[in-house]
């Protein structure tokens, strides 16, 4: 795009020096059929002179519409720049609200993974006490089934 627009501005710069030199040998041009003195006989002379200068002008006309045409283009480019300036902006910034969710994304499932890891550590806190707990009721239970043992054969006898 600025590859573009910089090479718009050489040939506006090419043409506008191409313009200028026309206009000087046109000027020129028309200094010598002003100094000189043109007898009716050499219409051949002068003939020439007029073709040369229509040629002259022709090419100022066409310099002058493609230099018109170059400054709409450049105009263009410039705006279509900075449409894409602005899409450029627009897109960092995007890019950055999405850094900034991913990394509060981030930090979230992290402490997730904290809370899963306390849970874990307190479920398997609580299935120890479970374990301990039965053992300590089927100590009791099987005691107290020595207990009844021992009191039905003392009652027995």
């Amino acid at each position: 795009m600025l590859a573009e627009l910089q090479h718009v501005q050489t040939l506006i710069g090419r043409l506008t020096e191409q313009l200028h030199t026309k206009q000087l040998e046109n000027a020129e041009l028309q200094e010598q059929l002003c100094l000189q003195t043109v007898n009716p006989e050499d219409e051949a002379v002068r003939a020439e002179l007029q073709q040369h200068v229509a040629q002259l002008e022709a090419q100022y006309a066409q310099s002058e519409q493609e230099k018109l045409e170059l400054k709409d283009r450049h105009q263009a480019l410039e705006l279509t720049h900075l449409a894409l300036s602005d899409s450029f902006s627009q897109a960092q910034l995007q890019i950055t609200e999405l850094e900034q969710q991913k990394l509060a994304l981030e930090n979230q499932y992290a402490e997730f993974n904290e809370i899963k890891a306390q849970l874990e550590a307190e479920r398997d806190a609580l299935l120890r006490k479970n374990d301990f707990a039965k053992q300590k009721v089927e100590a009791i239970i099987h005691r107290l089934s020595m207990l009844g043992q021992t009191a039905t054969t003392d009652s027995n006898l």
